[in-house]
Order: C-alpha cells, then sequence, then structure tokens
C-alpha cells in the first residue's frame, strides 16, 4: 500500500507515471534539454546554471570559453515559431530604432538550431529587486506590498484620467452609442463624482464609485445588460493598476476602432509625473504603440528584467508585440 501511494504522488507530480516510468512528454523534455546542452559544449559554451523555466522552454546562464563572456540561452521546440520569431523580431527591428527606445529590448544575439530545439542566446539580464517590480508593474504576484496604486489613488486628476478612460473605452457603452448621446457629459458627471471622494487606496472603492454614478446616469435596458457593463469596467480599472505600468493604456485585440482613438485623446502627463522611474519606458511603449503600430500587452512583473550595467529596464518577453504573430 506504502508504494501504492508513493507512485499514485508521483504520477499526481509528473514525476513519473504510475508503473514508475517518466511520461513521455517530460522524457522527451529531458532529452531535448540535454541536447541542447551538449549543442552549447560543442559550441564553446559551459552551462553555468539553470536561471529559469516556463511553458516555452528553459533558460541558462551559460559562459563562452574563449572570452568569458556570459549570456543568457533559452531552449525552445524548434517548431516553436512563436518564441523563435518574436525574437527574429526583437533583434530586426532593434537595429533600426532610436537607441532611447531600443535599449527596452533584449539584445539577441543569435538563434542556434540543432536537432528539435532552438537555442536563443541573448545578454545575460538581472531580474528585478521585488519593491521595484510591485510598485511598477503589478499589484499581484510579488511579495511585498504596492505603493502603485496609493500614488495614483492620492491623485485626484490620477484617479480622473483613468476614469475617463475606462469609462470612454467600456465595451458595453460602445454598444450603446447610438443611444448615448450624451456620453461626453456622463464622463464629465462621473468624473466629478468619483473625484470627490476619498478611495483611502481601494481600488474596489474607484469601481464601485464608477459603476455607481454611471447607472444612475443610464437606463440599462436590463439587468444582464448593467452586470456586463460592471465585469467590463472592473476588468479594465483592474486591468489598469494590476497588469500594465500605469498609464500605459493598451487597446484589446480586434479592436481596431479602440487602436485608432487611443491616441486622440489626453497623453496622461499626471499619471506620467508619479512615475518618473518609468517615464523612458513608458515613452519607449508609447513609440512601439503609436510608431510602429504595435500591441506590447504583455509587459507585466514577469517578464520585465534589468540590464546590469545601466539598470535599464529589459522587456523579454515579446509575446504580443506584432501584428499576426499567432
Amino acid at each position: 500500500m506504502k508504494l501504492l501511494m508513493e507512485n499514485w504522488r508521483k504520477y499526481l507530480t509528473e514525476e513519473t507515471d504510475a508503473t514508475g516510468d517518466m511520461p513521455s512528454h517530460l522524457l522527451r523534455q529531458q532529452n531535448r534539454q540535454k541536447d541542447a546542452q551538449a549543442l552549447l559544449k560543442s559550441m564553446g559554451f559551459s552551462v553555468r546554471r539553470e536561471l529559469g523555466r516556463g511553458a516555452f522552454g528553459v533558460v541558462y546562464e551559460v559562459e563562452n570559453n574563449s572570452t568569458g563572456e556570459r549570456s543568457a540561452a533559452k531552449v525552445v521546440t524548434a517548431d516553436n515559431k512563436r518564441e523563435i520569431e518574436n525574437y527574429k523580431f526583437a533583434m530586426e527591428e532593434k537595429a533600426f530604432m532610436p537607441e532611447k527606445y531600443g535599449k527596452y529590448l533584449p539584445d539577441v544575439k543569435k538563434l542556434i538550431t540543432g536537432g528539435d530545439s532552438t537555442i536563443i542566446l541573448m545578454e545575460l539580464l538581472e531580474p528585478l529587486d521585488p519593491q521595484t517590480a510591485q510598485d511598477l508593474f503589478a499589484a499581484q504576484d510579488a511579495p511585498t506590498a504596492s505603493i502603485k496604486k496609493d500614488k495614483i489613488l492620492k491623485n485626484p486628476e490620477a484617479v480622473a484620467e483613468i476614469t475617463k478612460y475606462a469609462l470612454q473605452n467600456n465595451r458595453i457603452l460602445d454598444q450603446m452609442r447610438e443611444f448615448l448621446v450624451n456620453r461626453d457629459q456622463i464622463v464629465a458627471n462621473v468624473i466629478n463624482a468619483v473625484t470627490k471622494i476619498s478611495h483611502g487606496g481601494d481600488v474596489q472603492s474607484v469601481i464601485y464609485t464608477v459603476a455607481t454614478e454611471t447607472a444612475k446616469q443610464i437606463n440599462f435596458q436590463s439587468p444582464a445588460i448593467k452586470s456586463s457593463f460592471e465585469d467590463a469596467l472592473t476588468d479594465t480599472i483592474l486591468y489598469y493598476f494590476d497588469k500594465q505600468i500605469i498609464p500605459v493604456h493598451q487597446p484589446e485585440p480586434g479592436d481596431e476602432e479602440v487602436d485608432r482613438d487611443l491616441w486622440a485623446g489626453p497623453t496622461f502627463k499626471t499619471v506620467e509625473g508619479l512615475f518618473p522611474e518609468a517615464e523612458g519606458l513608458m515613452a519607449a511603449m508609447k513609440y512601439f504603440m503609436k510608431d510602429k503600430g504595435w500591441r506590447p500587452k504583455d509587459v507585466h512583473i514577469k517578464n520585465v528584467m534589468r540590464r546590469p550595467s545601466t539598470k535599464d529596464f529589459v522587456i523579454v518577453d515579446l509575446g504580443l508585440f506584432k501584428r499576426g504573430i499567432y
């Protein structure tokens, strides 16, 4: 019975299957990593340690045996078009853009394919310290308390800007636009109400106030529509606070109308002023979106690192930068 339970535990944690053998997909992954390490060694690199692993591959710290230079080597399956195309994209685009923007993309040195793996050799970066990561990039997934939302909520003009953007880009209100001839006035009234209240660092208080004040002025045709409006509003506001750098407001995939209108409104200078340490990165994000037409939607706490020599932020996962990659 003890052996049976141990095999079951290993099966559940994917260490082995119920017979004691390693599952085939894990065995293939293990062999792929061994082959990649052997390829790196054959090219004159020493594998020093594993830096991390995710859904699309494993990253190693490697050292050039001739020069002593250390790099990061990301190993992905050779048929993983998403990752490979993204890093090729970074190599090609970075060479032709102003350095003040390009420095926020990783230096990709080469892509090496051998067997069923592709090795993406790039500069070695360092992780963000937990407090910086939390303050700028997320209100979750980090071990320390964030001051980002407190900075924003203490500033009525910043609250007004986020409220305005959330209502102007609410998909339910967009669907009702032919009936909302006074939408601008509704937005102005809601902003007036939400900025008169002290929210005490509570984002939910902002969401509740915006939803309640909007409902006072709009006759939603059914409880279901009202509920959908509230859900969309909540998602949008939390997205601004939790997922992205404030105030890098992002369009939803496929929402061409939002894409066209994104830069027609205010530039959110008030909120930007609250985060001077991220001013350069926010300018780069705007350049990527406005001038290049990219969708940098995946810039969050797990996808940003720092260049050790300059302490610049570097976006290491280019997941949704280029339209049409997937």
